[in-house]
């Protein structure tokens, strides 16, 4: 019996090619963009898990009170991680990161490069995480302050096949460290990406250590007990910082190092965090797998006129209701079975092309995982589910007595249902599409928003060590070249300033006011160099002596923001004590973007400094002449700095990496609300095609009647632009609400443009005209004659 069903359902199948293919090509393309998705979301959920013990592992962060506002960081003291340990029973260890070290010159012979993926870590870092070392010994290989791992990847790079333990590297040119590990390549899922680490110890070596608790620069991971409940570790941290400081608000908390990547949180506004992209394509992918099920739904149900009599002709031969369900259904599960199959074979053809757009390194390998191989199967069984189950109950529903006397099968709830899942179809299409163009009219704004400096023919170049000491025989050099417009250093990259402080006294202050306030170090010349603006007062000076910061004296530049936190009015020539320093606020510089534009202005101070506290050096170009520009810095470079290699970045790229994620983003949403049209024109070409089928005698009658083919075509198409037009007006408004709440998370946000949706409406109707008018025109040109023979 199940033999003969697959028999009669493979002749079922190859009896209607035409509709056969559009059946499993709108499926396939569906389902390949869903497990496309499944692949990202499960990869997305997948951070940290390779951890034998992630579940006890714990990020230690804080929550920072200022004026009453909470200020939550994921950092904390440098002295903290060992204190904890010593002090807390349930902490079985420890470790500090610091993620944050500048790029360090590393030289082997003839082969030096800048790495800028360098980190410190305590020894407890290879007891925590599982990252095994394919040479060297875990437990020793961080022991000493000159020890360092190498990921395989630049151990290669420094020294070919050879082994590279117990061979030294040279650090900055001046520190001989001994490779005493080799680590396997990172795994894909994890939150770390550097290639070396060095001993957390040798940054006490070099004074590279603020060991005081109330600087916050290090992440401290702690693993806790088997069992252990992290809710009374949380109080203990905090009672463990008030024995060093009394006075401190701060409250200290364990963070699962499983929910790092998802759902961090930084700053004073509340987020839900990166997991909300994880919602967005998650429903993408029931949007476009609908859209295709509804496809299939159409098609399957729109044919039942061709299979009635085969339909009666098994009733009347003693065929039961739950038979004939059985074979429609087994038929729906095959055609979803031919679908699948080139559904995998299109993600695997474009496996390639969404990792370009993802940003992800998936590689063919992962589809045989199991965790992909039981979603596949999942995701295939509920399409085949929704999409036969209707189908399989409405065919076998038919009346044998009614259809054998040549009565109609397709009644007015078959047709209203179909007419209702197109307009699901193009709604959901029409959604998709509303949230990409919006997303991507956001995302062009905050990239080409006014930051209040010009980032465009700005370079930057990162200074270490020795390279400070040449800075300003450097500018001195570069500012005697003609196409060099400005040179200047700071401690941060403008586009990321991303220092903070409290405890800001200034003249007039409220008591009970506590602001939190960037801060930055600068050198002369920043602001003309930025092409930034002044508010009022004066830039910084040399003119001034009393503008550099020596000791703990210094002169101060704040932002337009800052000042409205004070709320004192003019601030120029009032006392400011900040950053260590007491002196005068001489100028305000009006707001700048030092973040991305998707988040809001803050607070910040500039302070006058040497270099010591240079990290960044700033260098305008001559525009239009970028190419010379950069060759006078090569020249000059090598000249002064011979034993350094130049590197450099310009800032207006800088700022555009900092919404690569978003970027990729709108950049899926565009591929996806391409496909999630291509299939509902799929659906609406073979609707189209059964309608003008199922309607020759009466284009027949028509043409006979003196109707012209304009006419003819208009009235075929009809319906279906009726069904187009009311998706517009469900999706319209719906999508200016989605869109306007999405839209309300941005600080600076472009404005609702109803010619967008204008422009939308009008393609959608376009694009169902030009597919289902194709059919209408073949039915117009079908001889009269020929047409009044059909029954």
């Amino acid at each position: 019996m199940i033999r003969n069903f697959f028999r009669i359902s493979f002749r079922n199948i190859l009896k209607n090619k035409g509709f056969t293919f559009l059946n499993i090509t709108g499926m396939a393309v569906g389902l390949a963009a869903s497990l496309l998705i499944l692949l990202w979301v499960q990869d997305e959920l997948s951070f940290e898990k390779y951890n034998k013990d992630a579940k006890n592992i714990y990020r230690v962060e804080e929550d920072q009170f200022y004026s009453g506002e909470r200020y939550h960081v994921t950092v904390t003291p440098f002295p903290s991680g060992p204190v904890w340990k010593e002090k807390i029973p349930e902490i079985k260890e420890q470790t500090r990161v610091h993620p944050w070290l500048p790029r360090i010159l590393f030289r082997n012979g003839d082969k030096v490069f800048f790495e800028s993926s360098v980190i410190a870590a305590d020894s407890g870092f290879l007891k925590l995480f599982t990252l095994p070392l394919l040479r060297g010994d875990p437990a020793t290989a961080l022991s000493s302050p000159e020890s360092l791992i190498l990921t395989e990847k630049l151990a290669t790079k420094y020294f070919g096949d050879e082994n590279p333990l117990g061979k030294t590297i040279t650090l900055e040119n001046r520190y001989q460290f001994t490779v005493t590990g080799v680590m396997k390549t990172l795994p894909k899922n994890s939150m770390f990406t550097f290639g070396a680490i060095i001993p957390f110890s040798f940054l006490y070596e070099i004074g590279a250590v603020w060991d005081h608790w109330d600087s916050n620069s290090i992440f401290t991971f702690v693993e806790i007990g088997e069992g252990a409940d992290p809710k009374p570790v949380d109080k203990k941290l905090t009672d463990v910082v008030l024995e060093f400081v009394p006075q401190i608000t701060t409250k200290y908390s364990l963070f699962p190092v499983l929910d790092i990547h998802l759902h961090q949180q930084f700053g004073f506004k509340e987020t839900k965090g990166a997991v909300t992209v994880v919602y967005i394509f998650t429903l993408i992918a029931v949007f476009v797998l609908v859209i295709a099920c509804i496809n299939f739904i159409n098609l399957s149900t729109a044919k039942a006129a061709s299979r009635a009599r085969e339909i009666g002709i098994k009733k009347v031969a003693g065929a039961g209701r739950i038979s004939m369900a059985t074979q429609f259904m087994l038929e729906s599960l095959m055609l979803v079975v031919a679908a699948l199959i080139l559904a995998v074979i299109l993600v695997g053809l474009f496996l390639g092309v969404f990792n370009k757009v993802s940003g992800k390194n998936f590689e063919l390998s992962d589809l045989f995982q199991v965790k992909f191989i039981l979603g596949f199967i999942a995701t295939g069984l509920i399409a085949g589910i929704i999409s036969g189950i209707y189908p399989a109950f409405y065919l076998s529903s038919f009346k044998p007595v009614a259809i054998l006397k040549g009565g109609g099968t397709s009644g007015k709830g078959n047709g209203r249902l179909r007419q209702i899942l197109v307009v699901v179809q193009f709604t959901l299409s029409l959604l998709i599409g509303i949230a990409a163009v919006f997303m991507y009219q956001q995302l062009k704004f905050m990239l080409n928003k006014d930051l209040g400096y010009e980032k465009k023919d700005l370079i930057i170049i990162q200074i270490t060590g020795n390279m400070k000491s040449k800075y300003y025989s450097l500018k001195k050099e570069l500012l005697n070249e003609t196409l060099i417009q400005g040179v200047t250093a700071s401690t941060w990259n403008p586009v990321m300033i991303g220092s903070n402080s409290g405890g800001a006294r200034w003249e007039g202050k409220d008591p009970d006011r506590n602001v939190l306030i960037g801060t930055n170090s600068v050198d002369y010349d920043y602001m003309r160099t930025m092409k930034m603006e002044l508010a009022s007062g004066r830039d910084f000076s040399i003119d001034f002596p009393s503008d550099l910061a020596r000791d703990t004296t210094g002169n101060f530049l704040v932002n337009e923001e800052t000042v409205r936190v004070m709320g004192i009015g003019d601030p120029v020539g009032k006392s400011l004590r900040f950053m260590g320093h007491s002196g005068r606020i001489i100028g305000v510089m009006k707001n700048f973007h030092f973040k991305g534009a998707d988040q809001p202005i803050e607070p910040v101070a500039f302070a006058l400094t040497d270099t010591s506290n240079f990290n960044q050096i700033l260098i305008r170009l001559t525009p239009g002449n970028i190419a010379t520009s950069l060759k006078t810095v090569e020249k000059v470079w090598k000249e002064v700095n011979p034993d350094y290699p130049l590197e450099y970045s310009f800032v207006d790229q800088d700022y555009e990496n900092l919404f690569r994620g978003q970027l990729r983003l709108t950049e899926l949403l565009k591929y996806f609300t391409f496909l999630a049209v291509i299939i509902a024109c799929l659906g609406l070409y073979g609707l189209a095609s059964y309608s003008a089928q199922r309607r020759t005698n009466e284009v027949g009658i028509r043409k006979v009647m003196g109707a012209d083919q304009y006419t003819i075509i208009y009235t075929l198409s009809k319906e279906f632009l009726v069904l187009v037009i009311l998706s517009i007006l469900i999706a319209v408004p719906l999508g200016w609400i989605i869109v306007s709440d999405l839209l309300k998370e941005f600080p600076y946000r472009i404005k609702m443009n109803l010619l967008v949706f204008v422009s939308l409406a009008a393609g959608a109707i376009v694009i169902a005209l030009l597919t289902v008018s194709y059919q209408a025109f073949r039915a117009t040109s079908v001889n009269p004659a020929e047409a009044l023979k059909v029954e």
